[in-house]
């Protein structure tokens, strides 16, 4: 049962990381976005407005939200 857990949440972790390398973050460097599934679903300067946007076009999910850094970023996958 512990082995089932930690697969989910290594599994969990590798989407994210495959997203980061997908999606073109360049237009959206210093905002908050909201991301459902592989898309980017809101973005904007305020993470709670965001999130509100967010959850508000995907009532049933549960968005992931982070700031996109103004300069660039080393993701190690």
């Amino acid at each position: 049962m512990v082995a089932r857990k930690l697969e989910a949440r290594c599994g969990a972790a590798m989407k994210r990381r495959k997203l980061f390398v997908a999606v073109d973050f360049s237009k959206y460097k210093g905002k908050y976005v909201a991301i459902v599934g592989r898309k980017i679903v809101a973005s904007g300067q305020d993470a709670r407005e965001v999130w509100l946007d967010a959850s508000r076009k995907y009532p049933h999910t549960k968005p992931e939200l982070l700031k996109v850094s103004k300069g660039e970023t080393l993701v190690l996958i």
